[in-house]
């Protein structure tokens, strides 16, 4: 609930292999306490937004089993508390940015 009723303070956001489809919305970085996100084992698609990079609270971010495509934003690079990110089974293309 805390993620619905004040964005701000959501620091836990998962929802793994609930079949979620569609894009990730550019809005998950307005998430700014989030320090574990888990959206893997769904149908998510598109490219990962650039917003992602202000989520700088952000300790693990796992991505892994979905449709993602294209390549990391270099503004990932912002999130230097991140000690996990997995993104396997998709479909990136590229390499890491320096950033990482």
């Amino acid at each position: 609930q805390t993620c619905v009723t004040t964005p701000a303070s959501c620091t836990y956001l998962s929802h793994y292999g609930h079949t979620l489809s569609g894009t990730l919305p550019s809005e998950l970085g307005t998430l700014t306490s989030l320090t574990y996100l888990n959206l893997a084992s769904n149908l998510l698609s598109g490219t990962l937004p650039s917003e992602l990079g202000t989520l700088t609270s952000l300790i693990r971010m796992e991505l892994h089993i979905n449709q993602l495509t294209g390549t990391l934003p270099s503004e990932l690079g912002a999130l230097t508390r991140l000690t996990g990110m997995y993104l396997w089974n998709n479909q990136l293309a590229g390499t890491l940015p320096s950033e990482l």
